[in-house]
C-alpha cells in the first residue's frame, strides 16, 4: 500500500522492470504460436538500476535483465558497476575525460576484448577484475578496502589537526569510528570545547555547506573553528547537559512526543462520557436523532427565537484561505455559510488567512420557516447528517450553538451530543482543549491574579471576591480541573480497559512509562480499534521502552520539565535517541552520568554500547570512572584549567592513562582520594544528652516518600544517596528546605505538618496536603540557603562579575580616573549595558546573535569590538595600565593578584580560586 511518490527513483525504475518482465512472458508465449516475424519487441533505457543494491540484489537484476532480453526486447545501460558491464554482450565506452575533454567513442564491443585493450579506463578495471574475480560494491570507484588514507589520516576516525579553539594549544586529536571515546580533564582544560565547539559545531557548519544556495539564503553562515584541518567527520547529534526550554506547561510527555500520540488515540478510540451523569456518549441512528430534534423544537425557548439554522460542518480547525469550500457550497445553491462563528452570504465570502485555523459549517435551513413539516424536517435533517458526515448543529436568533446533533456520540439518556474529537480537544496548549479557568496550567499562579479584572471566569472560581486577592503569591491547584489541565468535556472521555474499567487521559498521563505500557497493553477494543491503536502504541512504545534504560523508570508523564534536572533532561534526550535507530552517527554528551547512582550508572553505559553497536561513534565528557573503564579511548587535556591547560596529556586506555605520570586523571584513577581528607570523622553528639544538635522530620508522606522519618545532626557534613528517583530531591530541596525556613520564620522548635500545611510555601502539587508529622530543632538556623543547578542570569549580558558584585566596584575605580572626571564620566558610563561608552554595532553584548531559522541560533565575536564590549573611548582610558575590557578578560586567578591591594575583591576572587573556578573570566559570556 506505499504510495508511489515515496519511492525512491531505483526503486521506481525497478518497479518498471517488473512490467516488463510481465509483457515479455506474454509476448514469449505469443509469439512462440506465429511464424510471423515479431513485431512486438522493445528498446528498454535505464539508467543506473543498480543504485541503492546490494550484491545479492545486483545478482537478481541482472537475471531480470537478461529475462528481458530473452523475451526479444533490447536493453542499453546505463551503468558503472563492474558486475554489470561484466555481464554485458556489448559494451559502448565514451570519454575520455569530463565536460569539454570528453564526449568521444573510446571503445565500442565486447567485455573480453575492452578488458584485453586495457587501454580505457573502463578496460582497465574490468581487466582487473576478470582477473582477480574480486567484485566491486554497486555504483563504486575502485578503491582499497579497509583503511582509506586522506593526509596521513585514516577515514575511520576523526582526526582533528591544530586545535587552537578556546584554549586549546595547537593539539592534534583522532578519535576512532564506531567506538566510545571518553574526553577527560579538569575543569576548564578544554574538554567542551574540543568536543562541541570543534567536533559538533564543525558538523553543524558542514551541514550547512552541504545545503542548497536557496536553503542557505535563509540562515546565517556559521564561523569555521580555530584549528588546521579536520577529516573523517559524521553527522553529528549533540545531547548536552542543558534542561529542556519550555512554558510551565511542558511535560515529559510532550517532549519525548508521547503526548502527540496519546492525544490521536484519544481522538480516535476515546468514547466521551457527560460530565453530568457519566453515562458514555453512544452512537445514535437517524432516527433517533430526528425524535430528539422534534423534541428540541417544542422547547419554549426554541419556539420564541426568531431562526433556528440547522448547520452541517465541513470545516474543523485547518489552516488555508478555503476558497473552494466557499465555491462549492455555492455551486451547490446554499446561501449562507457560518465562518468562524459568524454567520455571512455565501456570495460575500472571500479568502481567509491561510496560516490561521478555521472553521466552517454549511447553513442547511431554518427550521422556524419548516416548522410542523415533519417531512421537511426529516429531509434537511439527513441533508445535514450527509455533509456533516453524521454531525450537525442547531443555532439560535443570537447565533449561539442549542444543541449538537450527531450519530457518533450522544447521551442517550439526555440527549445532549459533542461534535467529532479531534487530538486538539485533548492539548492543554490550545483553547480547544485547555481547562478554560487556568489556561492549561492546572495552577493558580500569582501572576494570573494580576489579570481578574479581566477575567471573569477565574474570579469566580477562586473566589476572588476580597481586594487583597490580586496581590496573593499563593500557589493553588485549579478548583475547576484539580490539576488536570483539560477542560470538562475533555476530561472525561476515556478508554476502555479490560474488567469494565476506564482511564482518562490526565489518569493515563500520571503514570510512569512502564506502569503506561502494561495499560495500554490492557485496551479493550474490537477489531477496528486494534487496527488504530497497533500503528499509535507502537510508537508510544518506541519513545518509552528506552527511557528504563537510561534510569529514568521513576517519571511520570506528567511530571513539568521545569523540574527535571540538567542529567534527566539529557537522559530524555538519549532515550529518544536510542529509538531513532539512526546509524553512522556521531554522538556527543556532556556528562551524561551526572545524577546517577552507580546501579544506574551501569546500565546508562550499555545504554552508550547499545547505541555504538548500532554503528555509531560516542564521543562523551565524562569524569566517572566507570565510563571510562568501559571506553575504547579516552583524552586527557589539561594539566591545568584554563590558560594553563588545553593541552592533550595523553590519550589511551584507561590502564595507559594510569600509566602515565603527566596524567592527573590517570594519579586519581590510580591512588583514588584519601579519606577522610581532614584526618579523621567529626565526633556525633550524643541524642540522650544533647537533643539541641539534632534536627528530626517524622512521618514524611510526600510523592513516593511513605512515613519516613530522617534525622541528622547540626554542625556536620551530611550526605543523602540512593538510585536514581529514589527521593533524594523531594525530600531534601522540596520538603525539608520549604519546612525549615518556615519553621526558622515563626519560630517553631516542634513543626507540626499540619500548621505548615496552612500556612507555609505551598509545594507544587501538593497544595494543602499535610506532608509530614513532625518537625525538630530546625528553628535553630539562621536561614536556609540552597545552591542548586540553575541558570545564572536571565540573559546572555550576565558575567560571572555582575552576578557577584565586583563589576559596580571596577567601574568605580576606572570613573574615579582623573581623564574619566574631566570628560564627566561616571561608573554607569562604564557599563557594558547603557548606551553610551558600549559598542554600538553588538550593544555590548560582544558577540552577534545570528538567526538560523529552523536550527538553534549561533553568536560570533563582534567584528567591530573583537569581542571586547566596548567603543575606543572607553578603551582608551587605562587604570594600571589595564582598560575595563582587559579587566574584563582576566581570569580570576589573574584579578586575584591584580586587585591584591583591595581587601574585598582580592578576597573574594581568591574564593573562586580557591572552589576551583579561579580559570573562569570575569567577563566570561
Amino acid at each position: 500500500g506505499q504510495p508511489l511518490n515515496t519511492l525512491s527513483g531505483g526503486e521506481s525504475q525497478r518497479l518498471k522492470l517488473v512490467k516488463y518482465l510481465r509483457a515479455g512472458a506474454n509476448l514469449k508465449r505469443n509469439t512462440s504460436k506465429s511464424s510471423i516475424p515479431d513485431s512486438g519487441s522493445s528498446l528498454i533505457l535505464l539508467d543506473e538500476p543498480t543504485t541503492g543494491l546490494h550484491k545479492h540484489d545486483v545478482k537478481c537484476l541482472l537475471a531480470a535483465l537478461q529475462q528481458i532480453v530473452d523475451h526479444g526486447h533490447s536493453l542499453i545501460v546505463i551503468e558503472h558497476n563492474l558486475d554489470v558491464l561484466k555481464s554485458a554482450d556489448w559494451i559502448i565506452e565514451l570519454g575520455p575525460e569530463a565536460g569539454s575533454k570528453g564526449g568521444r567513442l573510446v571503445f565500442q564491443g565486447s567485455p573480453a576484448a575492452c578488458a584485453a585493450s586495457a587501454k580505457t579506463e573502463t578496460g582497465k578495471y574490468l581487466a582487473r577484475e576478470l582477473e582477480s574475480h574480486q567484485s566491486l560494491l554497486a555504483a563504486e570507484n575502485q578503491a582499497n578496502y579497509g583503511t582509506k588514507e586522506v593526509n596521513g589520516s585514516s577515514e575511520r576516525e576523526l582526526r582533528i589537526l591544530g586545535a587552537r579553539e578556546h584554549n586549546l594549544k595547537n593539539i592534534d586529536v583522532s578519535i576512532p569510528h564506531y567506538s566510545l571515546s571518553v574526553v577527560t580533564g579538569v575543569s576548564g582544560s578544554g574538554k567542551s570545547t574540543l568536543a562541541f565547539d570543534i567536533a559538533f559545531g564543525e558538523g553543524q557548519r558542514r551541514f550547512m555547506e552541504s545545503m542548497s544556495p536557496y536553503a542557505r539564503q535563509f540562515v546565517e553562515q556559521l564561523p569555521r573553528p580555530d584549528l588546521d584541518q579536520l577529516n573523517g567527520i559524521q553527522p553529528t547529534v549533540a545531547i548536552e547537559q542543558r534542561v529542556t526550554r519550555g512554558s510551565r506547561k511542558s511535560t515529559v510527555a510532550t517532549i519525548t512526543e508521547v503526548a502527540q500520540y496519546l492525544r490521536l488515540l484519544y481522538s480516535r478510540l476515546g468514547v466521551p462520557h457527560n460530565p453530568d451523569t457519566g453515562e458514555p456518549m453512544l452512537s445514535q441512528s437517524a432516527i433517533e436523532l430526528e425524535k430528539r430534534l422534534q423534541s428540541i423544537l417544542r422547547k419554549p425557548a426554541v419556539r420564541k427565537s426568531e431562526q433556528l439554522l440547522l448547520c452541517s460542518p465541513v470545516i474543523r480547525n485547518r489552516k488555508g484561505h478555503h476558497q473552494p469550500i466557499a465555491n462549492w457550497i455555492a455551486n451547490h445553491g446554499y446561501e449562507m455559510m457560518r465562518v468562524d462563528g459568524e454567520i455571512i452570504l455565501t456570495e460575500d465570502f472571500e479568502k481567509l488567512d491561510r496560516y490561521r485555523e478555521h472553521n466552517i459549517e454549511i447553513v442547511i435551513a431554518n427550521l422556524n420557516s419548516i416548522r410542523g413539516a415533519k417531512a421537511k424536517i426529516k429531509s434537511v435533517l439527513q441533508e445535514a447528517l450527509l455533509r456533516g458526515k453524521g454531525t450537525a448543529l442547531l443555532l439560535d436568533d443570537q447565533e449561539e450553538i442549542v444543541s449538537w446533533l450527531s450519530t457518533h456520540r450522544m447521551d442517550p439518556r439526555t440527549g445532549q451530543a459533542l461534535p467529532e474529537l479531534d487530538p486538539k480537544d485533548f492539548s492543554f496548549n490550545s483553547s480547544k482543549g485547555w481547562c478554560p479557568t487556568c489556561r492549561g496550567h492546572g495552577r493558580i499562579y500569582p501572576w494570573m491574579r494580576e489579570q481578574l479584572d479581566d477575567d471573569e471566569l477565574l474570579k469566580k472560581s477562586i473566589g476572588a471576591d476580597a481586594s487583597d486577592d490580586d496581590e496573593s503569591e499563593e500557589i493553588i491547584i485549579c478548583p475547576d480541573c484539580r490539576g488536570d489541565r483539560l477542560n470538562r468535556t475533555s476530561r472525561n472521555v476515556f478508554l476502555p480497559l479490560r474488567a469494565n474499567r476506564w482511564i482518562s487521559l490526565p489518569q493515563l498521563l500520571s503514570l510512569t512509562p512502564r506502569a503506561l505500557l502494561n495499560t495500554l497493553d490492557r485496551l479493550k477494543l474490537d477489531t477496528r480499534g486494534k487496527l488504530i491503536a497497533t500503528d499509535i502504541v507502537d510508537q508510544i512504545r518506541e519513545r518509552l521502552q528506552f527511557m528504563d534504560r537510561v534510569g529514568l523508570e521513576y517519571l511520570s508523564l506528567d511530571r513539568t520539565t521545569q523540574t527535571l534536572s540538567g542529567g534527566e533532561a539529557q537522559r530524555i534526550r538519549l532515550a529518544a535517541q536510542l529509538g531513532s535507530n539512526l546509524a553512522g552517527v556521531l554522538y556527543i554528551l556532556d556528562e551524561p552520568s551526572i545524577g546517577l547512582h552507580a546501579r544506574d550508572g551501569d546500565r546508562l553505559i550499555d545504554t552508550l554500547k547499545s547505541l555504538r553497536s548500532k554503528g555509531n561513534t560516542l564521543l562523551v565528557v565524562e569524569h566517572d570512572e566507570a565510563m571510562m573503564e568501559n571506553a575504547d579511548r579516552i583524552i586527557d587535556l589539561g594539566p591545568g584549567a584554563g590558560t594553563q591547560g588545553g593541552e592533550l596529556i595523553a590519550e589511551g586506555t584507561l590502564g595507559q592513562l594510569k600509566r602515565n605520570r603527566a596524567s592527573l586523571t590517570g594519579k586519581y584513577l590510580k591512588k583514588g582520594i584519601t579519606h577522610p581528607i581532614r584526618g579523621h570523622h567529626r565526633k556525633l553528639p550524643s541524642r540522650a544528652s544533647d537533643q539541641n544538635s539534632w534536627v528530626e522530620l517524622s512521618g514524611t508522606n510526600f510523592r513516593n516518600l511513605k512515613n519516613q522519618s530522617i534525622r541528622f545532626p547540626r554542625e556536620r557534613l551530611i550526605m543523602v544517596c540512593g538510585s536514581s528517583g529514589a527521593g533524594k530531591s523531594s525530600l531534601v530541596r522540596d520538603l525539608l528546605g520549604n519546612a525549615a525556613i518556615y519553621a526558622i520564620k515563626a519560630k517553631k522548635s516542634n513543626l507540626s505538618g499540619k500548621l505548615f500545611a496552612k500556612k507555609g510555601k505551598p509545594i507544587e502539587g501538593e497544595e494543602g496536603s499535610i506532608l509530614f508529622a513532625q518537625l525538630t530543632g530546625a528553628h535553630q538556623f539562621r536561614s536556609v540557603l540552597e545552591v542548586d543547578q540553575s541558570p545564572i542570569g536571565k540573559t546572555p549580558r550576565s558575567t560571572p562579575a555582575t552576578y557577584l558584585g565586583v563589576f559596580d566596584i571596577i567601574r568605580q575605580f576606572f570613573a574615579s580616573l582623573p581623564e574619566a572626571k574631566m570628560r564627566g564620566y561616571k561608573p554607569g558610563r562604564f557599563s557594558f549595558n547603557t548606551p553610551h561608552g558600549r559598542c554600538p554595532t553588538c550593544s555590548g553584548a560582544g558577540r552577534v546573535k545570528l538567526e538560523m531559522s529552523f536550527m538553534p541560533d549561533t553568536y560570533i565575536s563582534c567584528d567591530k569590538c573583537k569581542g571586547r564590549r566596548y567603543d575606543a573611548e572607553i578603551e582608551d582610558l587605562l587604570w594600571n595600565g589595564k582598560s575595563i575590557a582587559d579587566v574584563l578578560k582576566m581570569s580570576f586567578e589573574e584579578a586575584a593578584k591584580f586587585f591584591s591591594f583591595h581587601t574585598q575583591l582580592s578576597g573574594l576572587m581568591q574564593l573562586m580560586v580557591e572552589t576551583g573556578l579561579g580559570y573562569i573570566k570575569l567577563g566570561q559570556y
